[in-house]
């Protein structure tokens, strides 16, 4: 029963280390965070009061139109919330790591 404990386990470490190091690549970085702020923002009651705010406003710009809205609000939460939350969390989660590992 030992053997297939240390199995595991030993295969756990491996997987967190390798998610670990993928993490290091900013290319991971970017693309966890995307995904988060698409689904985010695709929730389709978010676009459906957006869309009625714009009506609400006068604006009727249609389905195309709010798609290519919603385009641009996720370009802006990319890189604000990468310069302003996502960078700040990744070095503090680098510091930490290297103090973890005595460097």
């Amino acid at each position: 029963m030992s053997g297939i404990f240390d199995f595991v386990v030993k295969e756990v470490v491996e997987v967190e280390h390798f998610l670990l190091q993928q993490w290091g690549s900013r290319m991971v970085q970017v693309a966890v965070y995307s995904g988060v702020v698409f689904y985010v923002l695709s929730t389709y009651e978010l676009i459906g009061f957006v869309e009625k705010q714009l009506v609400n406003l006068g604006l009727k710009i249609g389905k195309d139109g709010t798609r290519v809205l919603h385009a641009v609000i996720f370009a802006v939460f990319m890189y604000y919330g990468s310069r302003l939350i996502l960078d700040p969390v990744v070095n503090k989660l680098h510091l930490e790591g290297k103090k973890e590992n005595g460097k």
